[in-house]
């Protein structure tokens, strides 16, 4: 089952339980912008000890005893990629009006743009004094401000996407992914589309929130090969070293990365998973470049959407983060009086992690292939398979 159809039937259930929820879970873009340089979840930059706050009191907006949710004043902060980058700001403001829809969010939250590093501080300055109860603050480069101001307003609940603090702080949610799961599904996808036999990947840095996607697809490629005695080879990753190839920079106007890419095609690769925002767009044009019969696997949000058009023949799929519905579910939490901090992590099973369709591929993957994926997908959904290797939350 697809991340957009799951997503879909939840918004159905909670709309039954009598929160009005819209149709949340249109499957939003993974562009450059906040994925372009994500940051280990398991290890964070910002040292929390001291931003440890006491939150025994009710939140803003709790439940009433009937269990009815009580709309809360949302307030959300993008990263420099702005709301419109089909990525993971756009994903998360469409979390933030999907609970207004569901009646977890008053009207009219607000929306502040960052154009600067220098603009976190004062949006979140804004949000609060426009009265926010809750801040939904995008990407890892929020990590520092969100935990500062955190720990400076208790009284405020918090959501970050993307990024993990260790400790926990005490009002804030971190939403993290287990994308290593849906990973192996595409790995295997992958290894039977494959005409050349060869798998192709590499990442910016050799980081767990880039990592994790290589290492779930490789995984992935080695049971494809134990069902059907196959020989299919993954260049780029080595599960035994836990480390492959990576350009050293998310930039992808870096020649590094197209070289590697060309490196990894000229070694026979036909599908290839760039991991890092926009490094995976030199990949496409080489591929174009050289006439090949050959395709990429996007991540994050649907690259066939996400990414310029010119691109879309050539995604096979993408490994995706439910981060609009994640970011619903939040608010919604606070709204219920069931909101708690710490790391949530994102899973097939809580559909917070997916493919995508296959869009331009749909033709080119047999239906027995496509069969095969939904059941693995739905083995790792009921803990038949474990695909989750990569420490996350």
């Amino acid at each position: 089952m697809k991340l957009v159809a799951m997503a879909g039937a939840l918004l159905l259930v909670l709309a039954a339980c009598g929160g009005d929820d819209d149709d949340t879970a249109t499957t939003l873009d993974g562009g450059a912008g906040t994925t372009a340089a994500p940051t280990d979840t398991t290890e964070p930059m910002v040292d929390t000890t001291e931003a440890m706050v006491d939150t025994t009191a009710a939140a803003p907006g709790t439940t009433t005893a009937s269990g009815d949710m009580t709309p809360v004043a949302a307030c959300l902060v993008t990263d420099l990629a702005g709301v419109d980058d089909r990525s993971f700001n756009a994903a998360a403001w469409q979390g933030v009006q999907d609970a207004v829809a569901a009646g977890a969010v008053a009207a009219d939250p607000i929306l502040l743009e960052s154009d600067d590093a220098t603009d976190y501080q004062p949006n979140i300055d804004q949000c609060l004094a426009q009265g926010a109860e809750h801040i939904v603050t995008v990407g890892f480069e929020l990590g520092e401000a969100t935990a500062t101001n955190a720990a400076a307003n208790p009284e405020v609940n918090f959501t970050i996407v993307d990024f993990g603090y260790d400790p926990d702080i005490a009002n804030v949610r971190e939403l993290v992914y287990q994308t290593d799961e849906a990973a192996f599904a595409a790995g295997y996808l992958a290894a039977g589309v494959s005409q050349t036999g060869i798998i192709g990947t590499y990442g910016g840095l050799n980081i767990p929130t880039v990592s994790i996607f290589m290492d779930g697809l490789a995984r992935g490629v080695a049971h494809y090969n134990e069902t059907n005695g196959t020989d299919v080879a993954v260049v780029g990753w080595d599960v035994e070293a836990q480390d492959g190839s990576f350009t050293g920079t998310f930039d992808p106007g870096d020649p590094a990365v197209r070289s590697l890419c060309e490196s990894i095609l000229d070694e026979g690769a036909d599908i290839m998973l760039p991991v890092g925002g926009a490094i995976n767009l030199p990949c496409g044009t080489a591929i174009q470049d050289r006439g090949l019969d050959a395709a990429l696997i996007g991540v994050d949000q649907d690259a066939f959407d996400a990414m310029p058009t010119e691109f879309q023949d050539l995604w096979l799929v993408t490994i995706e983060k439910g981060i609009a519905i994640q970011v619903m579910r939040s608010l919604q939490d606070h709204a219920t009086g069931a909101w708690t901090p710490g790391g949530v992590v994102g899973t097939l099973a809580n559909e917070a992690v997916g493919l995508s369709e296959y869009h331009a591929w749909a033709d080119r993957v047999p239906d027995d292939l496509a069969a095969a994926v939904d059941q693995i997908l739905a083995d790792i959904t009921a803990g038949t398979i474990d695909a989750s290797n990569v420490p996350v939350g």
